[in-house]
């Protein structure tokens, strides 16, 4: 008998143990939906709306994300509800007054969310009537950038029962609501008739336009309720013409930057202009910056006055650097050469060798200056300035495909306006085979002949690679192109002067047209890309 019981001790054992094993319990199916609502009180469009509370429950708990930002009250309130949780409960308080017989509407956004999983309720709204009805209408579209017709979540488009142009600028709007990721607007429970309508990149929350720091986009013509499919073009206003500010960047150079364009600004000296022995005045590539060069490096300071037809009636003082002043004397007292190759880098064999100088070249020697192609020295090279400040030197070469180039400045080549001579420039560059580059032939086709079109072969980012002015239907060619991803843009120049131009809210004017070819060019070395575009240009 005593080997059973030992026998049946251990079994007995052995089952206890079995029992007391922890297994890690198999849970269903992951919560993946998003919180319901049970009821609401008042209920959800309700007419004859009175209430400072609005509580609404829902099948779980919930909490409230970012509700400042979602939370979107149309029309808008001038003070923002109040908004509690208790349990399953939302309790939304009420306390600006409401109008009479208007259709309110609260979209929530994606800021109801459940408490354990996170699933959001997306875009739920409450919507209530003061008055005996509740508006159905709405109108929805689309709010695209006009300069790159990208597309941006949060901007705001407001419907105006009034017409007047100014009330983008002095009221909130009666309708509203807010893009989505893909651009794209929705506003709902709106009332019979036509509205002004304006879309807003907002800066500061008050739902007012306040100049060209925030991005605007209108239509000419009021729009109907129950419209669909509008378009919108986003863009900013040019900045009023003034003064940015004026500054001294070294001996020699004094510069005054404004604000936009100033092609038609007048200019005198109130300082005495002979004892400042003016050199050249330079203007930026875009018109917008005036640079003074002069060659007495010791003056204390410069006094102008500027004029326009407009805006700007000034007179600024411009405390200059000075040659023997602590500050510059620490800097290299040199005139600069920049080339458009880098050392061991290439050089295309469609363009020039450039080199731009720091200060415009009073005296020059291309004698001096040595080009070697591949050990053997060029002679009788075409060098000459391209410019009239003698700023940019230009060295014009049939290149040899897959070669090597060596060039060589020697110092005090060229002197500037300051009596300040270059120090030695090296260069070793090479070039590639023309089977390294590839082509791409566009034949164009315009809808609406008779205006001026500007054609851009671009990248993703809108770096101009080649442009060209068209006037109808063209067949373009841009050879020596590097591999890689192009994009063909098109701009509508409507005034003829070369570039995009935005548009002016109040002047009526819509920024000018774009069209982009609907796909991407990828250019392979060695290879020839042809397209055909029928460009319609959407306004």
């Amino acid at each position: 008998m005593q080997p059973f019981r030992y026998f049946l001790i251990f079994c007995i054992s052995a089952f206890m143990a079995s029992c007391a094993l922890q297994v890690a319990p198999q849970g269903g199916e992951k919560d993946v939906k998003p919180p319901k609502v049970t009821k609401s009180k008042p209920e959800n469009f309700s007419t004859q709306f009175d209430s400072k509370k609005i509580q609404i429950t829902f099948d779980e708990y919930i909490q409230l994300k970012d509700l400042n930002n979602q939370l979107i009250v149309s029309p808008p309130l001038s003070k923002n509800p109040d908004a509690k949780i208790k349990q399953k409960t939302l309790t939304v308080q009420l306390d600006d007054t409401l109008l009479p017989n208007t259709t309110y509407t609260l979209n929530f956004g994606n800021s109801i969310v459940d408490n354990n999983e996170g699933n959001i309720l997306e875009g739920y709204q409450y919507v209530f009537s003061t008055g005996e009805i509740v508006d159905s209408l709405k109108i929805s579209g689309i709010v695209e950038n006009a300069l790159d017709k990208k597309t941006e979540k949060g901007i705001l488009v407001m419907l105006y029962k009034s017409e007047d142009d100014s009330c983008p600028l002095k009221k909130r709007p009666d309708y509203f609501a807010k893009t989505n990721d893909k651009g794209e607007f929705r506003i709902t429970n709106i009332a019979p008739g036509k509205y002004k309508i304006f879309a807003l990149k907002e800066s500061d929350g008050d739902y007012i336009y306040s100049g060209p720091e925030e991005k605007v986009a209108f239509l000419d013509k009021p729009v109907a309720a129950d419209s669909s499919n509008v378009m919108l073009r986003l863009f900013s206003e040019k900045p009023k013409q003034r003064i940015l500010r004026c500054y001294s960047e070294e001996p020699g150079k004094a510069v005054v930057a404004f604000a936009q364009p100033a092609p038609g600004i007048s200019y005198r000296f109130m300082s005495d202009s002979i004892k400042c022995n003016l050199a050249f005045t330079e203007s930026s590539r875009k018109k917008d910056t005036l640079i003074f060069w002069y060659r007495n490096t010791n003056l204390d300071s410069l006094i102008l006055f500027f004029k326009d037809n407009k805006t700007i009636h000034d007179t600024v003082t411009i405390r200059l650097f000075k040659t023997d002043g602590k500050t510059f004397s620490k800097k290299k007292n040199l005139l600069s050469l920049a080339p458009n190759c880098q050392s061991g880098g290439f050089l295309d064999l469609n363009k020039n060798l450039e080199i731009r100088f720091s200060h415009p070249v009073s005296e020059s020697d291309f004698s001096k200056v040595t080009l070697k192609e591949d050990s053997v020295t060029l002679a009788d090279l075409p060098i000459s300035f391209s410019d009239s400040l003698k700023k940019n030197l230009v060295i014009r070469h049939a290149w040899k495909e897959k070669t090597p180039y060596h060039l060589f400045i020697p110092p005090g080549t060229f002197g500037d306006i300051l009596n300040l001579k270059n120090d030695t420039l090296l260069r070793d560059f090479q070039t590639r085979q023309a089977t390294d580059y590839g082509t791409l032939t566009a034949k164009i086709k315009i809808t609406s002949p008779g205006t001026q079109y500007i054609v851009m072969l671009i990248d993703d980012k809108e770096t101009v690679y080649r442009s060209s002015v068209i006037h109808g239907d063209t067949i373009l060619s841009y050879d020596f192109l590097d591999p890689k991803a192009y994009r063909l843009k098109v701009v509508e120049d409507l005034n003829g002067n070369g570039e995009w131009d935005t548009g002016n809210y109040l002047q009526k004017i819509q920024p000018e047209p774009v069209a982009y070819y609907p796909e991407t060019l990828t250019i392979r070395s060695n290879w020839d890309v042809d397209v055909s575009w029928n460009v319609e240009m959407s306004r």
